[in-house]
């Protein structure tokens, strides 16, 4: 069961009814956001912040190796 006063649910709840109250603006916000290119961390722990930036360099990694054998 959630607990109510944790600020956390309180923002989650109020995200939830401003999506619902304003539909349109939240398709150009993600728009934005997802054209800004760097990923959404609001809410994410250090750790997993820390995988996506492992996964970042690692796929970083894995390129740079493409272009040395297939470039």
């Amino acid at each position: 069961m959630p607990d109510h006063r944790k600020p956390e649910y309180q923002r989650d709840c109020l995200q939830l009814k401003d999506q619902k109250d304003h539909a349109g603006s939240n398709i150009n916000d993600s728009t934005h956001r997802a054209q800004s290119g760097m990923p959404d961390t609001r809410g994410m722990g250090w750790r997993e912040i820390g995988g996506v930036i492992l996964l970042l360099v690692i796929l970083l990694m894995a390129y740079g190796v493409y272009q040395v054998f297939f470039g």
